[in-house]
């Protein structure tokens, strides 16, 4: 049976809309990735969910006290977390494939930009996902936005995008 992530980025101390995102989808993830610039304690953000957390520092997480970025396997892929504003992500996107060849990782979360993003990169064999912003979007219109990803069994990876209304 495939796997299910929730990936949100960027709610910049918003507690109500990180807990309307979770709330809905709680029960039905197998994992949580938070991209960075939540401005809650690593700690917090762990006791949110009853599955595996896996977490990026943004650059405003001034209390967050874990790692900088994570890396975990799900189905077959290896998934790299950061908030990308240390590779340059509102400048492009070569400095997060970069990022993610160094660190042996097919697939990249990603934040900071608050505008959602899915790019495949064939040739690196590389895949970026950001999931926007819960609280503070950047993109036409701006709408509040998050991700679940599914990982299959086979191997293929399919987001989904969200708006939190």
């Amino acid at each position: 049976m495939g796997k299910k992530i929730l990936v949100v980025s960027d709610n910049h101390g918003s507690k109500s809309s990180l807990l309307r995102v979770i709330d809905i989808w709680k029960d039905d993830i197998d994992a949580m990735v938070h991209c960075g610039d939540s401005e809650f304690s690593e700690e917090y953000l762990k006791s949110l969910v009853n599955v595996p957390v896996y977490l990026a520092e943004g650059n405003c997480d001034y209390i967050f006290n874990g790692e900088r970025d994570a890396i975990f396997e799900c189905q077959g892929h290896v998934c790299y977390v950061t908030h990308g504003h240390q590779y340059g992500a509102n400048w492009g996107d070569s400095g997060l494939v970069e990022r993610a060849l160094e660190m042996g990782a097919d697939i990249l979360f990603y934040g900071h930009t608050h505008t959602p993003a899915y790019d495949i990169y064939d040739e690196d064999h590389v895949t970026l996902l950001n999931p926007g912003s819960v609280a503070r979007p950047r993109q036409y219109p701006p709408e509040p936005t998050f991700m679940v990803v599914d990982f299959k069994d086979d191997g293929q990876v399919e987001p989904h995008f969200y708006y939190l209304k």
